[in-house]
């Protein structure tokens, strides 16, 4: 019956292969009439077998191929542990919420209304948790080249009542987090490094994400590896790690990471009850099952066995993305370079090697064209652009009357939202595509000098 099983999924697999074979026929690139895409999905029929073998063994929620994705990323980051999410939003919210959890002690847990230093350029997934905790973000500005704040502005935000850091690695580029992270210990605070768009990226040698207490990942269409929609927190403290676990799954006391969820235990497993050693489970009989004891207020955060299965194929050719991506980023860079007078260049702090998501660019105040001119252009030749994130979080509506503190003038980020714009650089944009988008900047430019 196995080898029946066996031999039938080999006959899906090749039709697979048949089938992606014929969309990945080679069709020459039409310049100015075929779009180019800012980001997308780079998949092909390994990462769909893989997702068919998850369906057919049956089991749709997190399991055997979550805790393989899991570990297989903790080893590449050099983390002790990775919780798979839902999505990079979710993997935001749980490691804010993880700070304000009964299970940690309450000398050092997060409260509401204490407040959280933050990047005012920033995405609603960064900031958003924050708010959402009934917390008061601190906003810094930013470095015009970096995108990042700048680590000797955190005293300006510091405040008796900080008790946290969420600093996102903006487009991929690292921060100085050596110096913020030094910072947070100094002051006992948390650190949470929103690696969402970073996957790769490395400061001294070491990973961005692996130098505060948490930190967060995604896995959205368009990053640099994806699972449809997924994220995942990482973390080098256990305690955290079952916080983060525990309300990943609605706040419950037993985990996922502690059994096979296809061969659940009954209540003769002596880690799914509650002995009533904890103060927490005094109300419940003391042969409570655990899987049914809530000690978070939690979320249904799980990702899929489908996501994970995805996920495993695409971290096997990370390494391969990230050249592809680098090697974009550096055509341009060398490109841009010659136009100094118009734009100010992307620029990482020394010792740092990133896997950019995108190439940004400020347009300077002295250049003869503005951002909407330089997006219409590049608009009418189908290439496709973006604007940073949001821009200066407060300019948006969703932020009117929200409970913040600004630490300084946000000078930087106020010239980004109206000059800046960004690039593609992923792996589906060619040779051949990236040496049309350099013909199309290059145009505007010699327009504009004439």
């Amino acid at each position: 019956m196995q080898e029946n099983e066996g031999i039938l999924r080999e006959e899906i697999s090749k039709t697979i292969r048949k089938l992606l074979q014929k969309r990945v026929t080679k069709i020459r690139f039409r310049p100015g009439k075929d779009r180019i895409q800012y980001a997308g999905p780079i998949y092909d029929h390994e990462e769909i077998e893989g997702m068919v073998n998850a369906i057919l063994d049956g089991w749709f929620g997190a399991g055997k191929y979550t805790r393989r994705f899991e570990n297989e990323l903790s080893r590449f980051l050099g983390a002790k542990k990775v919780v798979m999410t839902s999505s990079g939003s979710s993997a935001n919210l749980l490691s804010v919420s993880a700070l304000l959890s009964p299970q940690l002690d309450q000398d050092v847990r997060v409260k509401p209304e204490d407040e959280v230093i933050t990047s005012a350029l920033a995405s609603p997934a960064t900031i958003n948790p924050i708010l959402q905790n009934n917390l008061v973000p601190v906003l810094l500005d930013v470095e015009i080249n970096t995108y990042n704040i700048d680590p000797q502005n955190l005293k300006t935000a510091l405040s008796s009542k900080t008790k946290a850091i969420v600093v996102p690695h903006t487009l991929g580029n690292p921060n100085q987090i050596d110096a913020i992270a030094d910072f947070a210990r100094d002051h006992d605070l948390f650190l949470i490094e929103d690696a969402c768009y970073a996957l790769g990226s490395k400061y001294q040698g070491r990973h961005v994400g692996t130098f505060g207490a948490l930190g967060t990942f995604s896995f959205s269409q368009a990053h640099q590896i994806t699972t449809g929609e997924g994220g995942a927190v990482n973390t080098n403290d256990e305690a955290l790690s079952n916080t983060v676990l525990s309300l990943r799954e609605w706040g419950r006391a037993c985990t996922i990471s502690i059994c096979d969820p296809l061969h659940c235990p009954d209540k003769s497993c002596p880690k799914s009850i509650s002995f009533n050693k904890s103060f927490a489970f005094d109300s419940l009989p003391e042969d409570y099952d655990k899987r049914y004891t809530y000690i978070n207020l939690g979320y249904n955060f799980q990702p899929t066995e489908i996501q994970a299965a995805m996920g495993i194929t695409q971290l096997r050719k990370l390494p391969e993305s990230m050249n592809k991506r680098k090697k974009n980023f550096e055509i341009l860079h060398d490109e841009v370079s010659k136009y100094e007078d118009f734009f100010i260049l992307p620029s990482s702090p020394t010792g740092s090697d990133p896997c950019w998501y995108s190439f940004p660019l400020t347009i300077k105040s002295s250049a003869p064209f503005k951002q909407k001119d330089i997006i219409r252009w590049f608009a009418k030749h189908n290439i496709e652009v973006k604007r940073p994130f949001a821009g200066n979080i407060l300019k948006q509506p969703a932020y009117k009357g929200s409970n913040y503190r600004i630490a300084q003038k946000l000078a930087n980020t106020e010239q980004i939202i109206g000059n800046s714009f960004a690039l593609g650089i992923y792996p589906g944009i060619t040779e051949e595509k990236i040496s049309y988008i350099i013909d199309v900047l290059r145009r505007i430019i010699n327009i504009n000098k004439t």
